[in-house]
């Protein structure tokens, strides 16, 4: 808009006969003026870099990246950097196999950690994975479905309080930047579609990130379930006829010894386009992809928090 004005205006500049009106000249200076100050504004009042800080689990230490990206952390940098013509720094601090009470004591434990938290723009969160994995674990000797659920219900005031001492302790490092706390998604699915439990599981956790989100309003949750758990799997008939060739190789056995199997098998192949062959759990670089896009899109939604002088 800002160039067709600008070439408009200096056709009439020409010692040629007007090519327009003089009142539509003055109203192209003010609308061209109009522009040029807005831009200007806009850029005076937005940050020249960006600080950004991602704390967590395997998914924030990038584990199935093979492009050394530290999974969705640089990727989204770059997205960033690129949408908003600003500078952006950031700091991981994720490590796999870290449980919420974990991914607290680590950071405490760590000078650097605490400096950078302290100076972020932005904080990215990523738990309860591994929480949940513990859990499934304890309860692989179940004899039910219900019975593994129950399980997980009973571990639900530990998560919680576990997650609500995480996320205090980086509003209390930090007065100001946003936290953008992810979802996490069930890996199991495609071996495993006949089990509508480990979804709801999987989901029991999550509701408890939303939960907590929704009540803060420093705190934004980003949903990566039905994205990364379903994968390429994107419609009902795909899933449908996934879940019965489930029940036909689990022959309808809920002796949840299958799960454990599952996660530890060596298969060569991987049905999820988004999850690495390596372990079958993390995601691969089209996964983080993905997971970067999620949180792109959300931030973008909430500039103002981060965005903003």
């Amino acid at each position: 808009m800002v160039k067709l004005l600008i070439r408009l205006l200096l056709m009439n500049d020409r010692k040629e006969p007007p090519v327009m009106p003089r009142k539509m000249y003055l109203v192209l200076t003010s609308l061209l003026a109009f522009f040029l100050i807005g831009v200007t504004t806009v850029h005076a009042d937005s940050k020249d870099s960006i600080n950004f800080v991602a704390v967590g689990d395997s998914l924030t230490e990038g584990v199935g990246d093979t492009t050394k990206q530290q999974g969705y952390t640089k990727r989204t940098a770059k997205q960033i950097s690129k949408k908003y013509n600003v500078k952006v720094d950031t700091s991981n601090y994720g490590k796999a196999g870290d449980r919420s009470d974990q991914i607290l004591a680590r950071i405490k434990a760590n000078a650097q950690a605490k400096k950078d938290i302290k100076n972020a723009d932005v904080i990215t969160l990523t738990v309860g994975g591994n929480d949940l994995q513990q859990t499934l674990f304890k309860a692989v000797l179940a004899r039910s479905e219900s019975a593994v659920t129950r399980q997980v219900e009973k571990a639900m005031p530990d998560y919680t309080e576990n997650l609500t001492r995480l996320i205090d302790y980086l509003k209390k490092q930090n007065k100001q930047a946003p936290i953008y706390l992810f979802g996490n998604y069930n890996p199991l699915y495609v071996y495993l579609a006949n089990r509508n439990d480990l979804n709801d599981d999987v989901k029991i956790y999550n509701d408890i990130n939303a939960n907590l989100a929704s009540v803060d309003n420093r705190v934004y949750y980003v949903s990566t379930f039905r994205t990364l758990t379903f994968g390429q799997y994107k419609t009902k008939a795909s899933r449908e006829k996934l879940k019965k060739k489930s029940e036909a190789a689990n022959r309808g056995s809920l002796n949840n010894k299958m799960v454990t199997e599952t996660l530890t098998s060596e298969k060569n192949e991987e049905l999820n386009q988004y999850i690495t062959t390596q372990d079958h759990y993390h995601l691969n670089n089209l996964g983080y992809d993905k997971m970067s896009a999620l949180l792109v899109k959300k931030m973008s939604l909430s500039e103002q928090d981060w965005l903003k002088k």
